[in-house]
């Protein structure tokens, strides 16, 4: 009797994830609010949550706005023309490789208003990964590794405005403050890519580099994040080349 109830919940619970899947490809690149999501579904929305949580974890949907929608994160958008959705098809490649060649776990992020968004993450094979930030994941412009190297790029009077306005959001981070982050974006313009430990995650270690449009503006960043006895400056260096080089033959901007 009880293999017989959990063969049959398994199927179960899977058409419940893929009825959500199926509203969120519905609804396209709008997206939808969970209270529509869940009428759509015809769920309670504390179960719609928990789907959300999991296809958010595993980069089938993204989580945008502060009064969230939720929206496919690629396989209906990507018909659709969304700009992310472009970004990681073109980039998931080279951060396939990236992550193959240092083990660790590679980062796509993308600047939503004064926050980064992560838009897609490819796990290394170095048997410990840093896996705390998902596809989705949002936290102000600056604190992981692919941010502070977008941030560092932006035009000086844009960058101190994300960061001025960004002031208390970062207390949150171990406590930094405007003063840190602005020595961060000027370590990371002397050096020519970031590095930034222990802020989004305790005891890891990034290291990140801006992609750049056609007149030198950062639209994406990518990174590489391990853990910091894995990071010491010789490696830091020699991934950040990886990264560069990665992206030069991506034919980037996107």
């Amino acid at each position: 009797m009880n293999n017989s109830s959990e063969s049959q919940a398994g199927p179960r619970i899977l058409r419940r994830g893929l009825r959500v899947l199926g509203v969120l490809r519905q609804a396209g690149a709008a997206g939808l609010h969970v209270v529509d999501i869940a009428r759509e579904a015809g769920m309670q929305r504390s179960t719609v949550y928990r789907y959300l949580d999991v296809l958010t974890e595993e980069g089938y949907a993204l989580r945008e706005g502060r009064a969230p929608r939720w929206r496919i994160a690629e396989l209906g958008v990507m018909l659709s023309g969304d700009p992310h959705a472009q970004a990681v098809r073109q980039f998931r490649p080279w951060l396939r490789e990236i992550s193959d060649i240092s083990g660790d776990s590679a980062f796509l992020i993308c600047r939503a208003g004064n926050d980064s968004l992560c838009l897609h993450r490819e796990v290394g094979n170095y048997p410990v990964q840093v896996l705390a930030v998902t596809v989705g994941h949002r936290q102000p412009l600056g604190v992981g590794a692919a941010g502070l190297a977008l941030l560092a790029a932006l035009p000086a009077d844009e960058a101190e405005q994300v960061v001025m306005q960004n002031a208390q959001a970062l207390r949150a981070y171990g406590g930094m403050t405007a003063g840190q982050m602005r020595q961060l974006i000027q370590a990371t313009r002397d050096r020519g890519w970031s590095v930034v430990g222990n802020a989004a995650v305790p005891g890891v270690l990034g290291v990140g580099v801006p992609v750049c449009d056609a007149d030198g503006y950062p639209r994406l960043a990518v990174s590489v994040s391990s853990l910091i006895g894995r990071m010491q400056a010789s490696r830091q260096r020699s991934i950040a080349e990886v990264i560069r080089s990665r992206l030069a033959q991506s034919g980037s901007p996107p």
